[in-house]
């Protein structure tokens, strides 16, 4: 039987805080994907970062942004607490920081925290944040304590719903960054500079190719310690979600890399971890592959497709790039071991992504959808009917297109600097309550 999933960010859950966070609205979401029988939620990065979720400071302290201030009043930390106007896009500011400051005040050390601040990484990301934003580094252990606290007991309460969490790695961290101030050996760095940036070569799009404001990966120190820096982030990873979707798998098979202060016209591929990272991986027992999703869209080499069959991962389709409608065909509907979005956080939404065709070619998606049954009238609903008719053995679709917005509401547009990336979220479930049963 297929499995259905929504993609939801934590930052866009309703709030009266100015961000979605941990708190009773995402337990309200559960009950609402338990009771209409959906069993994923993908939530996208949730770790530390400048706003940028794939960009992290660390790949193991979480955002605190998500910490709910309800929860801190629950365990006894604060007394009261200022609501504010509710809106469709998250708030980015230091409203929190008082509370969190005051219950820092509070907060008496148990068993539990003492347990959990010996993790070497989060000592290194609270020592990190200490230098650059002046709190104690206590105070940045206490933040990291509660956001995994509250982390736990949503995960907990998810899974005691039989929903599972879909949680996204990213691939590089920033320049500035936790990972590359503990662990510059696994990054291309010499006398203290960075060599290389990495990016994307030059396209239809882009004359000069991207640059992505991250280090690279030195492979070959990564190797000589037997991949332990990657193994070592894979499985604590496992333990934060019940799967993980890898960003930008080609990267594992080969990266391209950028001098510093040069264009992609001067980049170039070079060899990733490939075979021998992912056989010490799965040396584990405990890891299966099935706990990974891997993103291989976009330009791959056929080494890299060799990669992806030789484990069998499930990789995901992007109906919206799969769709040849001259010829009224789906060209990616051939497996079953596949992750199926209508569109994911960087694409248009459905709606948008409608609007923008010329009469042809929505006459040509209308026949599109007749031809396999599924609705022509309401568009939306015609691609989630179609995803769900499918080859593909897991169906996820944004709360964009079960609400059919357009793409004011849109997560990202990948390449644009905007305020309007990474801050969409909804005002309340209401809508959604009606509508989910598209799904």
């Amino acid at each position: 039987m297929k499995e259905k999933g929504i993609l939801l960010p934590i930052f866009s859950l309703p709030s009266k805080y100015g961000i979605g966070d941990f708190g009773k609205e995402a337990y309200e979401f559960i009950d609402i994907l338990s009771e209409n029988n959906i069993t994923y939620w993908e939530i996208l990065p949730i770790n530390s970062c400048n706003r940028l979720p794939y960009s992290p400071i660390s790949y193991y302290a979480l955002d605190e942004n998500y910490i709910s201030l309800e929860k801190l009043k629950d365990y006894g930390l604060l007394d009261n607490i200022e609501t504010r106007e509710i809106k469709d896009r998250a708030v980015y500011d230091n409203f929190k920081e008082k509370y969190y400051k005051e219950a820092f005040k509070k907060f008496k050390k148990n068993e539990e925290y003492e347990r959990f601040v010996e993790l070497d990484e989060i000592q290194e990301y609270s020592e990190y944040s200490s230098n650059r934003k002046g709190e104690s580094k206590e105070y940045y252990l206490f933040l990291q304590y509660i956001v995994y606290k509250q982390w736990f007991e949503l995960k907990k309460y998810a899974n005691s719903k039989n929903i599972k969490i879909i949680g996204d790695m990213p691939v590089y961290p920033t320049f500035d960054s936790c990972e590359t101030m503990y662990h510059p050996e696994c990054f291309e760095i010499e006398n203290g500079n960075f060599t290389f940036e990495a990016g994307t070569p030059p396209d239809y799009f882009n004359n000069d190719g991207q640059k992505w404001g991250a280090p690279v990966y030195n492979i070959d120190n990564i190797k000589k310690e037997n991949y332990r820096y990657l193994v070592k982030r894979f499985k604590y990873y496992l333990k934060l979600f019940d799967k993980i979707r890898v960003d930008y798998f080609r990267g594992y098979d080969s990266f391209f890399k950028i001098p510093i202060g040069k264009t992609g016209r001067e980049g170039y591929y070079c060899d990733g971890v490939s075979y021998g990272f992912f056989n010490e991986l799965f040396k584990d027992s405990n890891i299966k592959v099935d706990n990974l999703i891997i993103e291989d869209l976009g330009d791959i080499r056929e080494e890299t497709v060799k990669l992806r069959e030789y484990y069998g991962f499930t990789r995901q389709k992007i109906l919206q790039f799969s769709l040849d409608l001259d010829n009224l065909y789906d060209r990616d509907n051939d497996n079953e071991n596949v992750l199926a979005f209508p569109g994911n956080h960087d694409c248009q939404t459905i709606r948008s992504w409608y609007d923008s065709f010329n009469d042809y070619y929505k006459s040509k998606l209308k026949e599109f959808l007749r031809k396999n049954e599924c609705n022509d009238e309401n568009i939306n609903i015609g691609i989630i009917e179609y995803c769900n008719k499918c080859k593909a053995k897991l169906v996820v679709v944004t709360i964009q297109d079960i609400l059919g917005l357009d793409d004011s509401c849109r997560i990202n547009i990948p390449g644009i600097e905007s305020d309007n990336n990474w801050s969409w979220k909804l005002i309340n479930f209401e809508e959604l309550k009606e509508k989910i049963k598209y799904l």
